[in-house]
Protein backbone atom coordinates (compact mmCIF):
# COMPACT_ATOMS: atom_id res chain seq x y z
CA UNK A 1 0.00 0.00 0.00
CA UNK A 2 2.76 2.32 0.38
CA UNK A 3 5.48 3.53 -2.14
CA UNK A 4 8.79 1.98 -1.04
CA UNK A 5 11.15 0.17 -3.46
CA UNK A 6 11.42 -3.29 -2.74
CA UNK A 7 15.01 -4.82 -2.66
CA UNK A 8 14.70 -8.38 -0.91
CA UNK A 9 11.58 -10.76 -0.20
CA UNK A 10 13.28 -9.41 3.30
CA UNK A 11 12.24 -5.79 2.93
CA UNK A 12 9.15 -5.76 5.14
CA UNK A 13 8.34 -9.72 5.53
CA UNK A 14 6.38 -9.49 8.04
CA UNK A 15 2.82 -9.59 6.83
CA UNK A 16 1.54 -13.43 7.31
CA UNK A 17 -1.96 -11.91 7.06
CA UNK A 18 -2.81 -10.29 3.96
CA UNK A 19 -4.87 -8.01 2.45
CA UNK A 20 -8.03 -9.53 0.53
CA UNK A 21 -8.51 -6.47 -2.03
CA UNK A 22 -12.56 -6.28 -2.39
CA UNK A 23 -13.00 -5.84 -6.26
CA UNK A 24 -15.85 -3.76 -6.98
CA UNK A 25 -15.74 -4.03 -10.76
CA UNK A 26 -13.48 -4.78 -12.98
CA UNK A 27 -11.02 -1.80 -12.47
CA UNK A 28 -12.03 -0.58 -8.79
CA UNK A 29 -11.08 -2.64 -5.48
CA UNK A 30 -10.92 -1.27 -2.38
CA UNK A 31 -8.40 -2.66 0.72
CA UNK A 32 -7.75 -1.62 4.37
CA UNK A 33 -6.75 -2.08 7.93
CA UNK A 34 -8.06 -1.22 11.43
CA UNK A 35 -5.53 -1.15 14.08
CA UNK A 36 -5.81 -0.89 17.77
CA UNK A 37 -3.94 -1.32 20.61
CA UNK A 38 -3.67 -1.46 24.66
CA UNK A 39 -0.33 0.41 25.83
CA UNK A 40 0.57 1.06 29.35
CA UNK A 41 4.39 2.16 30.78
CA UNK A 42 5.14 1.85 34.59
CA UNK A 43 4.39 5.87 34.72
CA UNK A 44 0.89 4.23 34.94
CA UNK A 45 -0.62 6.05 31.74
CA UNK A 46 -2.39 2.65 30.09
CA UNK A 47 -4.94 3.39 27.66
CA UNK A 48 -6.99 1.83 24.69
CA UNK A 49 -6.42 3.52 21.46
CA UNK A 50 -7.93 2.99 18.07
CA UNK A 51 -4.87 3.61 16.29
CA UNK A 52 -5.62 4.08 12.86
CA UNK A 53 -8.93 2.84 9.97
CA UNK A 54 -7.73 3.38 6.48
CA UNK A 55 -9.14 2.39 3.44
CA UNK A 56 -7.77 2.51 -0.07
CA UNK A 57 -9.54 2.90 -3.28
CA UNK A 58 -7.59 1.26 -6.40
CA UNK A 59 -8.59 1.92 -9.50
CA UNK A 60 -6.58 -0.43 -12.81
CA UNK A 61 -7.30 0.35 -16.34
CA UNK A 62 -3.86 -1.37 -17.59
CA UNK A 63 -1.22 1.32 -18.29
CA UNK A 64 -3.12 3.71 -16.30
CA UNK A 65 -4.01 3.20 -12.50
CA UNK A 66 -4.86 5.51 -9.46
CA UNK A 67 -4.88 5.05 -5.69
CA UNK A 68 -6.86 7.11 -3.09
CA UNK A 69 -6.08 6.34 0.58
CA UNK A 70 -8.37 7.23 3.09
CA UNK A 71 -7.53 7.10 7.21
CA UNK A 72 -8.84 8.46 10.31
CA UNK A 73 -6.54 8.47 13.44
CA UNK A 74 -7.74 9.53 17.03
CA UNK A 75 -4.58 11.82 17.64
CA UNK A 76 -6.22 14.30 14.30
CA UNK A 77 -9.80 12.84 15.45
CA UNK A 78 -10.55 13.36 12.02
CA UNK A 79 -10.69 11.94 8.64
CA UNK A 80 -8.25 13.05 5.98
CA UNK A 81 -6.14 11.25 2.89
CA UNK A 82 -3.16 9.51 3.59
CA UNK A 83 -2.19 9.49 -0.27
CA UNK A 84 -3.91 10.34 -3.86
CA UNK A 85 -2.02 9.83 -6.75
CA UNK A 86 -2.43 8.51 -10.62
CA UNK A 87 0.38 6.50 -12.25
CA UNK A 88 0.92 5.86 -15.95
CA UNK A 89 3.56 3.16 -16.85
CA UNK A 90 5.75 4.88 -19.53
CA UNK A 91 9.39 5.37 -20.63
CA UNK A 92 9.42 1.53 -19.20
CA UNK A 93 8.73 2.71 -15.90
CA UNK A 94 6.08 4.30 -13.96
CA UNK A 95 4.92 7.86 -13.48
CA UNK A 96 2.86 9.10 -10.77
CA UNK A 97 1.61 12.53 -9.59
CA UNK A 98 -0.31 13.72 -6.57
CA UNK A 99 -0.16 13.24 -2.83
CA UNK A 100 2.12 9.85 -1.66
CA UNK A 101 4.37 8.79 0.69
CA UNK A 102 8.56 8.80 0.70
CA UNK A 103 10.23 6.37 -0.75
CA UNK A 104 13.23 5.93 1.97
CA UNK A 105 13.22 4.62 5.17
CA UNK A 106 13.63 0.17 6.15
CA UNK A 107 10.63 0.28 7.56
CA UNK A 108 6.44 0.30 6.76
CA UNK A 109 4.51 3.43 7.58
CA UNK A 110 1.90 2.21 9.42
CA UNK A 111 1.07 -1.22 11.10
CA UNK A 112 0.70 -3.35 7.68
CA UNK A 113 4.13 -4.45 6.99
CA UNK A 114 5.77 -3.55 10.73
CA UNK A 115 7.37 -6.09 12.65
CA UNK A 116 6.44 -3.95 15.64
CA UNK A 117 3.73 -1.41 17.37
CA UNK A 118 5.91 1.71 17.34
CA UNK A 119 7.90 3.51 15.39
CA UNK A 120 12.03 3.12 15.36
CA UNK A 121 12.34 7.10 14.95
CA UNK A 122 9.24 8.04 16.67
CA UNK A 123 6.93 9.87 14.33
CA UNK A 124 9.14 12.40 13.66
CA UNK A 125 12.03 10.42 12.06
CA UNK A 126 9.64 9.34 9.17
CA UNK A 127 9.15 11.52 6.14
CA UNK A 128 5.31 12.82 5.65
CA UNK A 129 3.20 12.26 2.49
CA UNK A 130 4.50 14.95 -0.18
CA UNK A 131 2.74 16.34 -3.24
CA UNK A 132 4.85 15.54 -5.85
CA UNK A 133 6.08 13.63 -9.19
CA UNK A 134 7.51 10.44 -9.00
CA UNK A 135 8.98 7.93 -11.96
CA UNK A 136 10.08 4.58 -10.88
CA UNK A 137 11.97 2.23 -13.18
CA UNK A 138 13.17 -1.25 -12.65
CA UNK A 139 16.67 -1.41 -14.17
CA UNK A 140 16.83 -5.11 -14.45
CA UNK A 141 16.06 -8.36 -12.55
CA UNK A 142 17.68 -6.98 -9.57
CA UNK A 143 17.68 -3.14 -9.37
CA UNK A 144 15.49 -0.19 -9.60
CA UNK A 145 15.33 3.72 -9.22
CA UNK A 146 12.82 6.23 -8.11
CA UNK A 147 13.23 10.03 -8.36
CA UNK A 148 10.68 12.44 -6.71
CA UNK A 149 10.34 15.72 -7.59
CA UNK A 150 8.35 17.35 -4.26
CA UNK A 151 6.24 20.31 -3.33
CA UNK A 152 8.46 22.15 -0.51
CA UNK A 153 5.67 23.66 0.82
CA UNK A 154 4.54 20.34 2.20
CA UNK A 155 7.51 18.07 2.74
CA UNK A 156 8.12 17.06 6.24
CA UNK A 157 11.62 19.07 6.12
CA UNK A 158 10.28 21.29 8.68
CA UNK A 159 12.21 24.45 7.64
CA UNK A 160 10.88 24.66 3.62
CA UNK A 161 7.79 25.29 5.63
CA UNK A 162 7.50 28.85 4.37
CA UNK A 163 8.47 28.40 1.18
CA UNK A 164 8.06 26.83 -2.28
CA UNK A 165 11.22 25.20 -3.39
CA UNK A 166 11.52 21.68 -5.03
CA UNK A 167 12.68 18.94 -3.31
CA UNK A 168 14.42 16.06 -5.12
CA UNK A 169 14.66 12.34 -3.65
CA UNK A 170 16.33 10.07 -5.21
CA UNK A 171 16.44 6.23 -4.46
CA UNK A 172 18.26 2.89 -5.52
CA UNK A 173 17.50 -0.46 -4.42
CA UNK A 174 19.33 -3.70 -5.35
CA UNK A 175 19.04 -7.26 -4.73
CA UNK A 176 22.69 -8.63 -4.04
CA UNK A 177 21.38 -12.39 -4.16
CA UNK A 178 22.12 -14.77 -1.79
CA UNK A 179 19.54 -12.99 0.73
CA UNK A 180 21.34 -9.88 0.92
CA UNK A 181 19.82 -6.71 0.04
CA UNK A 182 21.24 -3.32 -0.01
CA UNK A 183 19.06 0.41 -0.51
CA UNK A 184 20.72 3.90 -0.63
CA UNK A 185 19.03 6.95 -1.11
CA UNK A 186 18.65 11.17 -0.14
CA UNK A 187 16.56 14.41 0.05
CA UNK A 188 17.67 17.47 -0.99
CA UNK A 189 16.62 20.85 -1.58
CA UNK A 190 18.95 24.13 -2.04
CA UNK A 191 19.25 25.41 1.41
CA UNK A 192 21.02 22.12 2.08
CA UNK A 193 18.11 20.57 4.64
CA UNK A 194 19.42 17.00 3.49
CA UNK A 195 18.40 13.31 4.28
CA UNK A 196 20.69 10.92 3.52
CA UNK A 197 19.24 7.37 3.80
CA UNK A 198 20.73 3.75 3.45
CA UNK A 199 19.81 0.16 5.25
CA UNK A 200 21.34 -3.38 4.04
CA UNK A 201 18.87 -6.69 4.59
CA UNK A 202 20.21 -10.19 4.86
CA UNK A 203 17.91 -13.20 4.92
CA UNK A 204 18.90 -16.63 5.53
CA UNK A 205 16.28 -19.15 6.04
CA UNK A 206 13.88 -18.47 8.73
CA UNK A 207 15.73 -15.35 9.71
CA UNK A 208 15.96 -11.65 8.95
CA UNK A 209 18.47 -8.87 9.86
CA UNK A 210 18.56 -5.43 9.13
CA UNK A 211 20.79 -2.51 9.46
CA UNK A 212 19.91 1.11 8.78
CA UNK A 213 21.33 4.87 9.09
CA UNK A 214 18.90 8.37 8.73
CA UNK A 215 21.82 10.75 8.36
CA UNK A 216 19.72 14.56 8.15
CA UNK A 217 21.30 17.94 9.11
CA UNK A 218 20.64 18.10 13.09
CA UNK A 219 20.14 14.12 13.36
CA UNK A 220 21.71 10.91 12.87
CA UNK A 221 19.51 7.55 13.77
CA UNK A 222 20.48 4.27 13.26
CA UNK A 223 18.61 0.79 13.31
CA UNK A 224 19.50 -2.76 14.05
CA UNK A 225 16.91 -5.49 13.46
CA UNK A 226 16.64 -9.07 14.04
CA UNK A 227 13.75 -11.18 13.09
CA UNK A 228 13.26 -14.81 13.37
CA UNK A 229 10.03 -16.78 12.07
CA UNK A 230 9.57 -20.01 14.28
CA UNK A 231 6.18 -21.14 12.75
CA UNK A 232 4.77 -19.71 9.43
CA UNK A 233 2.06 -17.32 11.07
CA UNK A 234 4.30 -16.66 14.15
CA UNK A 235 7.89 -14.24 14.61
CA UNK A 236 9.62 -13.14 17.12
CA UNK A 237 11.72 -9.46 16.66
CA UNK A 238 14.54 -7.42 18.76
CA UNK A 239 15.19 -3.53 17.38
CA UNK A 240 17.63 -1.68 19.17
CA UNK A 241 17.67 2.00 17.70
CA UNK A 242 19.19 5.30 18.30
CA UNK A 243 17.59 8.50 18.53
CA UNK A 244 19.20 12.39 18.56
CA UNK A 245 16.63 14.25 19.51
CA UNK A 246 15.74 18.40 19.82
CA UNK A 247 15.70 19.29 23.68
CA UNK A 248 15.11 22.90 23.94
CA UNK A 249 19.06 24.52 22.99
CA UNK A 250 20.62 21.05 23.12
CA UNK A 251 20.50 17.79 21.62
CA UNK A 252 19.84 14.40 23.43
CA UNK A 253 21.25 10.80 22.50
CA UNK A 254 18.66 7.92 23.83
CA UNK A 255 19.03 4.30 22.80
CA UNK A 256 15.78 2.26 22.13
CA UNK A 257 15.76 -1.32 22.90
CA UNK A 258 12.60 -3.39 21.54
CA UNK A 259 11.39 -6.54 21.74
CA UNK A 260 8.23 -8.13 19.97
CA UNK A 261 6.64 -11.12 19.20
CA UNK A 262 3.90 -11.28 16.61
CA UNK A 263 1.33 -13.88 15.66
CA UNK A 264 -1.40 -14.23 12.80
CA UNK A 265 -4.64 -15.77 14.14
CA UNK A 266 -5.96 -15.68 10.53
CA UNK A 267 -4.83 -14.59 7.43
CA UNK A 268 -6.40 -11.05 7.94
CA UNK A 269 -5.94 -10.77 11.37
CA UNK A 270 -2.50 -10.41 13.43
CA UNK A 271 -1.35 -9.42 17.33
CA UNK A 272 1.91 -7.80 17.78
CA UNK A 273 3.07 -7.81 21.68
CA UNK A 274 6.01 -5.14 22.28
CA UNK A 275 8.16 -4.35 25.23
CA UNK A 276 10.40 -1.30 24.92
CA UNK A 277 12.75 0.57 27.08
CA UNK A 278 12.62 4.16 25.60
CA UNK A 279 16.03 5.19 26.73
CA UNK A 280 14.98 8.12 28.43
CA UNK A 281 15.17 6.34 31.82
CA UNK A 282 17.09 3.46 32.66
CA UNK A 283 14.20 1.66 34.73
CA UNK A 284 11.59 3.12 32.64
CA UNK A 285 9.70 0.38 29.98
CA UNK A 286 6.47 0.61 28.25
CA UNK A 287 4.33 -1.90 27.32
CA UNK A 288 1.73 -2.78 24.42
CA UNK A 289 -0.33 -5.32 22.43
CA UNK A 290 -1.71 -4.59 19.13
CA UNK A 291 -4.40 -6.00 16.87
CA UNK A 292 -4.15 -5.65 13.25
CA UNK A 293 -7.45 -6.46 10.87
CA UNK A 294 -6.68 -5.89 7.21
CA UNK A 295 -9.37 -6.35 4.57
Amino acid sequence: MKNKIAIASAFIAASSFSFAEIALTESLSVEGFIDTSYSDSDTGNASFDLNEVEISFLFDAGAVSAQVDTEYTTAADSGELDQAFISYDVFGGTLSAGLMDSQLGYEAFEAPGLYTNSLAYGATGQPDADEAVNFTMQLDEASSIGVSLINGNNSFIGDLAANDETITEIAYGRDLGNGLGAFVGMRSEANGDDLINAYVTYETGALTFAAEIADGETTTDYLLLANYAYADNASVTVRYTTEEEATGAGTADRDILTLAHQIALADNLCITTELSDDGSDEDEYSFSVGALFTF
